[in-house]
């Protein structure tokens, strides 16, 4: 049984700094790592390049190991996606850090189902209020005379 590590982040201009510190412990331990860089969370975990080398490479049994929810899914169909994948691989699902930590995400019973979906229920609900926002601060921008994606710049 391996554990293996899965980062993601949305954009070039982000980092996985973060992730890294989070699973240090474990790429110590020489765990392989999977990574989408600069990949959006719209986009399906089960479609990315990154996590389907990593099912590709899962054997029964195996954990795949994210430093926080939001990198491996953010829609509540995302969820009930991987985890039907991950449960008839026979695979784990758990999260490094935080509240989430001592739960097994893809563990088949009642209990963990409800949990994991009201999780994502947040995570999308958080995800569309940072789209929001984002188009709210473009429309200010705008307005103030600052080109759009570059706040502060004068046009």
């Amino acid at each position: 049984m391996t554990d293996r590590l899965y980062l993601r982040h949305s954009t070039d201009k982000q980092t996985n700094a973060r992730q890294l510190h989070a699973l240090d412990s474990l790429l110590k331990s020489g765990a392989p790592k999977y990574e989408d860089p600069a990949t959006s969370s719209r986009v399906y975990a089960i479609n990315r390049a990154g996590f389907r080398r990593l099912l590709d490479e899962a054997a029964v049994g195996d954990t795949i190991r994210i430093a926080d929810a939001a990198r491996l899914f953010r829609s509540t169909k995302d969820v009930i996606q991987i985890r039907e994948v991950l449960q008839r691989r026979g695979l784990h699902l758990h999260i490094a850090t935080g509240a989430w930590s001592g739960f097994d995400l893809a563990a088949d019973d009642p209990q963990t189902k409800l949990f994991v979906t009201m999780l994502a229920g947040v995570l999308e609900f958080q995800r569309d209020m940072i789209s929001e926002n984002t188009k709210e601060g473009v429309a200010a921008a705008e307005a103030a005379g600052k080109t759009p994606g570059a706040p502060g710049r004068p046009r």
